[in-house]
Parts: C-alpha cells; sequence; structure tokens
C-alpha cells in the first residue's frame, strides 16, 4: 500500500493515521487548524507529502492565494498556527477522486475552501446529492 516508509521528523501526516500515511497517492485529505478547528477538504494524485509541503509553504509565506496562507492573516492575525492532517478516502481514478471530494466538501463545509469553489462544486453535483444523503 505504501511506496515508502515516512522519514520525516515532525511528520503532520503520519501523527493522525499511520506511519507511511504521508507517501499516499490518489488520497482526499483533511487539514483542521488546531488552533480554531477550521478544515479544508483537498485532493491529490501524488504522494500527499508533496502536497502538503505546498501548503504549509503558503501557511508560512502567509500568500493569501493559498487556502492556510489566507487563514493565517484572516483568522489569526498573521500568528502560525499548527495543523493536522487526515485522510479521508483514497482512490486512484481522478474523475472519482475529484467527485469524492466535491462530496466530502459538501458534507463537512470546510471553512478554509474557497466559497466560489464550493459553490461550483455544488452546483454541478446538485443534481446528484439527493441520491446520496
Amino acid at each position: 500500500m505504501y511506496d515508502r516508509i515516512c522519514s520525516t521528523a515532525k511528520c503532520v501526516v503520519c501523527p493522525e493515521g499511520r506511519t507511511g500515511d504521508c507517501m499516499s497517492s490518489g488520497v482526499i485529505y483533511l487539514i483542521a487548524c488546531k488552533s480554531c478547528g477550521e478544515e479544508y477538504v483537498g485532493e491529490t494524485a501524488r504522494p500527499l507529502c508533496a502536497r502538503i509541503k505546498e501548503h504549509l509553504d503558503g501557511k508560512e509565506k502567509s500568500r493569501p492565494t493559498t487556502p492556510l496562507g489566507a487563514h493565517r492573516k484572516l483568522r489569526h492575525d498573521g500568528v502560525n498556527f499548527e495543523v493536522s492532517v487526515k485522510i479521508l478516502a483514497r482512490e486512484p481514478q481522478t474523475s472519482a477522486r475529484k467527485t469524492l471530494e466535491a462530496l466530502w466538501i459538501h458534507a463537512k463545509s470546510p471553512k478554509m475552501n474557497r466559497k466560489e469553489e464550493c459553490l461550483s462544486i455544488t452546483r454541478e453535483l446538485a443534481p446528484y446529492l439527493g441520491l446520496l444523503f
């Protein structure tokens, strides 16, 4: 199931799951702010650690165009915060993974996801939501 074993010091992914989770690819993931509990749902075809590293870089540099950078500026007045990462689902097929991501976003209403992203996903899947919930 895992390509490699995690050797990252202070890995933010593996403590929430199993050692090696950060090396998983084709996943839908949840990032939670440990300070306020707000969440972000995303998906990646690449190893999860690569995508999380990008998120953390945006947070460290307070980039307003990134979910964690915007969260740091808007919710924490620029003060840094810790996050936890959890794998919600595994799906190797791109279209199915993006659909699962949309369903998780609809189900959790994560505050760090951009509003227009959530609206777009809801609009696209609206005809099917009644079948699921």
